[in-house]
């Protein structure tokens, strides 16, 4: 009987925690979970564990974010909460042109940097698409865009359920640090796997510019079209898609991409005065 009473005590503290500190418990739940697949997995790549884990496992690491941003949502007001984060990817009536900029902004950035990286006198990179039919990079595009959509749920977490908190407390360039910081923090084990180029070639510190600089860019497009999941979530697939069609992770061709990437999420900062886009009253 005591051990009952002492469960049921434990319980309550931690819904009572959750529903204190619900960002802390989001992260916490990302970090325990995820973490525990992908540090075995950058082991297993440096050769200090002699076994892989089975594939399945890593590729649900992708659904960690969205789990926990639900089961957060659910401690706090059931499945009103679960409802309230998941109906923002029906908003989708935004206008075409948000449609467009989430569908080809990454394109454009990392096209830019190889120009820019040519123009300053360096090598033409690979470009894995160059050689397809338009049709077929379409499609891939397509298939690739889906499936990032389906397996990466980090928006819910990072754009659904934490930026409306932290911007309503803090404001938008605030709220856009404490998310920078989990989201790269979140990424780093991945850094020790030998079996993905782009974090090997990149490294963390270009990629941390990167992320700080999209945050920016993501935080207005999710402010400018309603706080539309779907949109952010199109950004996001879109991103990793034309990553893997455009790029043959050269350094420098990403270190002007991570520039003018910068130049976009400064003018945003000066032409909103800091609020991009934010408007408390409007919160979608």
């Amino acid at each position: 009987m005591s051990t009952l009473t002492s469960t049921i005590s434990n319980e309550k503290g931690i819904f009572a925690f959750i529903k204190r500190n619900p960002l802390t418990s989001m992260y916490i739940i990302m970090f325990s979970v995820a973490w525990s697949v992908m540090i075995p997995q950058a082991l297993y790549s440096q050769g200090v564990l002699s076994a892989p884990l089975p594939e399945f496992i890593e590729i649900l690491t992708g659904w960690v974010p969205g789990i926990a941003a639900v089961i957060v949502s659910a401690v706090i007001a059931g499945r009103a909460g679960i409802r309230d984060l998941l109906r923002r990817f029906l908003i989708w009536r935004v206008g075409l042109r948000w449609y467009l900029v989430s569908t080809f902004l990454l394109a454009a950035l990392i096209l830019g940097g190889i120009g820019l990286h040519v123009s300053f006198g360096g090598a033409m990179p690979v470009i894995p698409a160059a050689e397809s039919p338009l049709w077929q990079v379409a499609l891939v595009f397509l298939v690739f865009v889906l499936l990032g959509a389906l397996i990466n749920t980090e928006e819910i977490a990072w754009r659904g359920f934490a930026l409306p908190r932290l911007q309503a407390r803090h404001g938008a360039l605030i709220a856009g640090l404490f998310i920078a910081i989990p989201e790269v923090l979140f990424h780093l084990p991945v850094f020790w796997v030998n079996e993905n180029p782009f974090f090997q070639t990149v490294g963390i510190y270009w990629f941390s510019a990167f992320s700080v600089a999209a945050v920016i860019i993501y935080i207005f497009v999710f402010n400018k079209t309603k706080g539309s999941l779907l949109i952010v979530t199109l950004l996001h697939a879109s991103q990793n898609a034309w990553a893997n069609l455009l790029s043959d992770n050269s350094v420098r061709p990403f270190q002007f991409t991570v520039a003018l990437a910068w130049l976009i999420a400064l003018a945003l900062i000066v032409s909103t005065r800091g609020k991009l886009g934010y408007r408390q009253d409007s919160e979608g």
